[in-house]
């Protein structure tokens, strides 16, 4: 323990990561659980954080914990702060739940439009904190919720959230686009398929059916509907981001999904698109913001 720093804690909806955290950001163990944010009544998060990491809170350490053990109704609910926000707004924001003083818990992040709540992140923010982002930069985060979020001068300027996932997951298992459908990541060619449909048929929910009409055309077997459609629902979310298409791109997520979102993006245009480690940025993140804190 004598080079960790920082306990980081990332607090998922359905999972738990804990960190021992080294100068500079780097992360020298973790530990993971799978109980998440959304399974938790608010007096249960102090004690499984015990039971995961108990031998390295005994330290003293500060400790730091992002993503949803913030949100409402679960551990102690952070307010969102408005964009554009940066490393130090975060830190001037942290706070503690009652049962934990020696913790503290990151803030989100929200767009208001007019003073009206319009979008929020959270969790994603200290991972867009642990990159080396240059100005004018999109952090995607694909998954159940993907998030676009744009950065410019070291700070979070905008982002929008697509339920990609979420809907892909829906249509396959309640719809009739979903019947006999294979599982997706067999057919690289149909999903560029989609991307290119989605690119050019920008309304989303009629372009959803030409996954039945190309099916009874005899041009998309069901083994390859799962890509089509995949690429159908990725295609739409860069079509509404083409307009970024001159800055540099930066993945986070599972190394399958981004090189899917790799693929679709360079069919909209995107030149500068590379993968990161959410992890590494995870901790990163959390290391920069207990800087801040510490100053």
């Amino acid at each position: 323990m004598s080079d960790t720093r920082l306990i980081g804690v990332d607090w998922g909806t359905s999972n738990l990561r804990v960190m021992r955290i080294a100068e500079g950001g780097a992360v020298l163990d973790s530990r993971s659980d799978p109980r998440g944010a959304g399974g938790l009544a608010p007096d249960h998060f102090h004690s499984v954080l015990q039971e995961v990491a108990g031998d390295w809170l005994t330290q003293g350490l500060p400790v730091l914990v992002s993503g949803m053990a913030g949100a409402r109704g679960r551990w102690r609910e952070m307010a969102y702060l408005p964009c554009p926000a940066g490393v130090a707004d975060l830190a001037s924001a942290v706070a503690s739940p009652d049962d934990a003083p020696h913790v503290s818990i990151v803030p989100g992040v929200a767009v208001f439009e007019d003073g009206f709540l319009q979008d929020v992140v959270r969790g994603e923010e200290t991972q867009v904190f642990g990159l080396d982002v240059q100005d004018d930069a999109v952090v995607v985060g694909p998954g159940t919720h993907s998030k676009w979020i744009r950065t410019a001068g070291g700070r979070i300027t905008g982002f929008r959230t697509f339920m990609t996932g979420e809907l892909f997951a829906a249509i396959r298992k309640g719809t009739i686009l979903g019947a006999d459908m294979g599982d997706p990541g067999v057919d690289d060619e149909a999903f560029a398929a989609g991307v290119q449909r989605a690119l050019r048929d920008p309304p989303v929910t009629a372009a959803l059916f030409s996954v039945r009409v190309e099916g009874l055309a005899g041009r998309l077997s069901p083994a390859s509907s799962a890509d089509y459609l995949s690429g159908l629902l990725i295609g739409a979310e860069v079509a509404a981001q083409v307009d970024a298409n001159h800055r540099p791109v930066i993945l986070i997520g599972a190394e399958a999904l981004c090189r899917r979102y790799a693929a679709a993006l360079a069919l909209g245009g995107f030149h500068d698109v590379r993968i990161a480690d959410g992890a590494a940025a995870t901790a990163k993140g959390l290391w920069r913001i207990h800087e801040a804190v510490s100053r």
